[in-house]
């Protein structure tokens, strides 16, 4: 479970939830944006960050154009309300890549930087869920500003199980509380088990370290063939299992919260619909 934390302005802040792999093409994207729409669904305001640093995939599934993203905040004369696309009244994305006039970051202390200045509006939200795709300096960025929990989404493929295991002994050296989940995604039960089990043992033998096993995302042709044909996510979930999955997921590691005061809208600029 995650909890609000103190920010290092005193102001108490969201809890963050960092979607994450130590390899690429498992699935982060989707996870996170399934996990930020269940939260939304259940009342809660939620902040979408794509910290991709190349192209950036978490507008197309809201079916977006974005004219900025989170990179434009390397620059010290942006602000982070220049950034923000709101879906709907409880749901806001940051976009990745490159939009607009964004260069991705050369230097570790320009990703600091745009990310430290994104963090100065969490506490208009309920939840911060950041998709960091599986760039290791982005990464651990993200988990050493604002100290996440961190959900690794792995396949039950040998590579990305070492991937990940080295992900988990990164993390833990720079944080050995540091609250870690995995799930399995696109697996059944039997193969997830298998290929969660493996990361667990790893790790409580290697490292001397907890990890919690919080489910398995089944494969959903159905949904991946919608958002392939260009259907929004939120449009494609209806009776899906992984959206359902995901739902089940974000219970265990995040419960619904109480009732809390009415929160500042965000505001967005600079952003259009696809027609």
């Amino acid at each position: 479970m995650i909890a609000p934390h103190n920010g290092r302005r005193g102001a108490m802040t969201p809890p963050v939830l960092l979607v994450a792999s130590g390899k690429g093409g498992v699935g982060t994207s989707v996870i996170a944006a399934l996990h930020a729409v269940a939260a939304a669904e259940r009342g809660e305001r939620v902040l979408l960050v794509d910290a991709s640093e190349a192209g950036g995939t978490l507008h197309h599934l809201f079916g977006v154009r974005p004219t900025n993203s989170l990179w434009m905040l390397t620059d010290s004369r942006s602000h982070p309300d220049d950034v923000l696309i709101p879906i709907d009244e409880s749901l806001t994305i940051v976009a990745g890549g490159t939009s607009g006039t964004a260069i991705a970051p050369t230097t570790d202390h320009e990703r600091r930087a745009a990310l430290m200045r994104i963090a100065h509006i969490y506490y208009r939200f309920d939840l911060v869920v950041f998709d960091g795709g599986s760039r290791l300096d982005t990464i651990s960025a993200i988990s050493e500003l604002c100290e996440p929990a961190l959900l690794l989404v792995t396949s039950a493929d040998r590579l990305a199980l070492a991937a990940n295991y080295a992900l988990v002994k990164s993390a833990s050296a720079r944080r050995m509380d540091a609250p870690i989940s995995i799930l399995a995604n696109r697996h059944g039960e039997a193969l997830a088990q298998e290929a969660c089990e493996f990361l667990v043992g790893a790790a409580s033998h290697f490292l001397g370290r907890t990890i919690d096993v919080v489910g398995a995302i089944p494969d959903d042709p159905c949904l991946q063939a919608a958002v392939g044909a260009g259907m929004t996510i939120r449009d494609s979930i209806d009776g899906s299992p992984a959206a359902d999955a995901v739902r089940g997921v974000l219970s265990r590691i995040l419960p619904a919260p109480a009732p809390s005061a009415q929160r500042p809208s965000p505001i967005a600029t600079s952003t259009r619909r696809w027609s």
